[in-house]
């Protein structure tokens, strides 16, 4: 059949075909032409030739079905423990038939391993861990993501996601004009209450390059605002891009590794350009995963490292503190049950499970801090990672994955949450709005501000 307007193997390329994409009311025509695609079974079998390498083929032979990664799986504990949301057999039913047949599938194949990629599967790569011979689910669930991507079978949300980070080269419509602005204005805002404070724009050799998450400028600019501060107190030398602040990747969630590369490229062109001796990103788990993680890999860097040193903003922020440049006020410090929620892209797959608790130990007075249960790299995915939180069409299965979650938060006891991850404070705020457990959630930012000392000669004089 000829490609239709929405569902098309095309990837989305101008503000054109973003705006059909966004016309489409929660993507009714996309789908419906969806289940009129053919698939391309002859491109589908090239692909398989140059991209399923000897370790995604092994992972799938020797697989002894053995369940043992089940457990490890919160999709499975949170529906009934049905044998069809085992990792393993997730991944054999979808991947491993593809694979079998060599990509001799059909229509109904494609859309129901599109619906178990991206509604049965966070990628969170717990199951990994746990596995006896250490086949990683989340890694191949993420190749079959880009296999299903290819030919056309994405939710409409990603479609549109990944389309932004091609046109815009930012989530949510944000241009390079709005994120300057909005830098501009935040700046602004805050002067009176922060005398000195700027938010340098395209500043050379600077000692930091900040990079956000789209979704500060659009929804929440506030943050940049409370990353300026922190930054002004603990004496930074530091700028933000006007071209390369966007540090997230929808195209990750949807599996466009094309898009992910260009987004990836654009960051890098920024640190290359601005010389800063290194880049702090956001409270943002997958941010750090597409940019500092995998980014490398996707830019072509055989070193497998970024340009310059790339922290995460827990790491940095951890470093103010242990250094003295920002001091908290022991009156301050929270005198309430607190837990913390363990962002599976930074603490499972990049081990910085020792610095978010560190922060911690300067916010919260002793003994009124408690884990959850798993915690660390053992914790659960929020249960809205890996794009589950803006999938509408999956929204009941999104709900119901947030039990898990729901039940380590009540069990703590615990009122507030600290989730240093866009995700995972999307999740736990859905979390909230679903079953109404009276807890609230807060990312680092605003805590640290609350209960820092300030500086007399930072602080706003009176008038005389």
């Amino acid at each position: 059949m000829p490609e239709g307007k929405f569902c098309n193997r095309t990837p989305v390329n101008t503000q054109e075909d973003l705006e059909a994409l966004l016309g489409d009311k929660g993507g009714k025509q996309y789908y419906a032409e969806m289940e009129e695609l053919d698939v391309d079974k002859a491109k589908l079998a090239t692909s398989l030739k140059n991209t399923c390498k000897s370790r995604l083929r092994t992972w799938l032979d020797m697989c002894a079905h053995c369940g043992l990664c089940a457990d490890s799986c919160f999709l499975y504990l949170c529906n009934d423990r049905d044998p069809k949301q085992v990792p393993a057999y997730k991944i054999q039913s979808t991947l491993g038939e593809i694979v079998k047949r060599n990509g001799d599938v059909d229509n109904a194949f494609m859309r129901q391993a599109m619906e178990v990629a991206w509604s049965q599967c966070t990628c969170c790569n717990r199951c990994g861990q746990y596995c006896p011979y250490g086949i990683d689910m989340g890694v191949m669930f993420s190749y079959t993501r880009g296999l299903l991507y290819s030919q056309g079978f994405v939710p409409w949300e990603l479609k549109i996601g990944s389309g932004m980070h091609r046109v815009f080269k930012a989530q949510m419509n944000v241009t390079d004009e709005d994120w300057t602005e909005t830098c501009e204005w935040m700046a602004e805002e805050a002067q009176d209450e922060w005398p000195g404070l700027e938010i340098p724009i395209d500043k050379q050799d600077a000692d930091i390059m900040y990079t956000v998450n789209a979704r500060e400028p659009k929804h929440y600019p506030e943050d940049i605002s409370e990353a300026a501060v922190l930054f002004h107190v603990a004496g930074e030398n530091w700028t933000v891009p006007s071209s390369g602040w966007e540090q997230t990747s929808l195209s990750l969630f949807a599996g466009d590794w094309e898009a992910c590369t260009l987004q990836v490229k654009h960051v890098y062109a920024a640190i290359d350009r601005l010389n800063p001796k290194r880049a702090v990103g956001t409270e943002c788990g997958h941010a750090h995963r597409a940019t500092v993680i995998e980014g490398p890999y996707w830019a072509g860097r055989p070193d497998g490292l970024t340009p310059k040193p790339y922290l995460h903003y827990t790491e940095w922020l951890a470093e103010a503190l242990r250094e003295g440049k920002i001091k908290i006020d022991p009156a301050k410090r929270i005198k309430q049950l607190v837990t913390l929620q363990d962002s599976c892209n930074y603490i499972r797959n990049y081990g910085l499970k020792k610095i978010t608790r560190e922060i911690v130990s300067y916010l919260v007075e002793p003994g009124y801090f408690v884990e959850m249960s798993p915690n660390k790299e053992h914790n659960y995915c929020c249960g809205g990672g890996g794009g589950f939180n803006g999938i509408g069409r999956f929204r009941k299965q999104r709900n119901r994955a947030l039990m898990v979650k729901r039940d380590q938060i009540l069990d703590t006891g615990a009122k507030l949450v600290i989730a240093p991850c866009h995700n995972c404070w999307d999740a736990i705020r859905d979390l909230e709005e679903e079953f109404k457990i009276g807890i609230k959630w807060s990312f680092l930012k605003p805590l640290v501000i609350s209960m820092m000392i300030v500086p007399e000669h930072l602080q706003p004089q009176e008038e005389e």
